[in-house]
């Protein structure tokens, strides 16, 4: 049996490597638009927790509030994620400390969505004591 062995070019090689690779970042989903929106609200639950707990890295503190949204506003230039979500408790994440005087107070908010289609959270951006 004569069997003869072809060689395959580095060039090829390499040039597929990086072919599956963009097409494993890829398969990680496309991001959220920029995004920015306005909200009044109660603070219905206020806790801290490691960052761990939601996957996030590095590992640091979060603050984790829990919102009964009462109104939501656009921010010009910007689309506004919560718009149909008047009326309900939604999830809000912080990277700064916030004070625990939020807690059962009414608040107003500016929020932004990071995530893709497959999931993601809201972030706090300013948050004051609207009462």
């Amino acid at each position: 049996m004569n069997l003869k062995i072809k060689t395959i070019p580095v060039s090829l090689i390499l040039s597929l490597s990086m072919i599956f690779s963009v097409m494993d970042a890829l398969a990680g989903g496309v991001a959220a638009v920029p995004n920015k929106a306005g909200l009044r609200g109660t603070v219905l639950g206020y806790c801290v927790i490691s960052s761990s707990l939601e996957g996030i890295r590095p590992e640091q503190a979060l603050y984790k509030l829990t919102i009964s949204i009462e109104e939501t506003e656009d921010i010009k230039n910007y689309p506004n994620f919560l718009r149909d979500k008047e009326g309900q408790s939604i999830t809000f994440y912080s990277k700064e400390k916030q004070p625990l005087e939020l807690y059962g107070r009414k608040i107003k908010a500016i929020i932004e969505y990071k995530g893709d289609e497959k999931g993601g959270r809201f972030w706090i951006k300013q948050i004051k004591i609207a009462d």
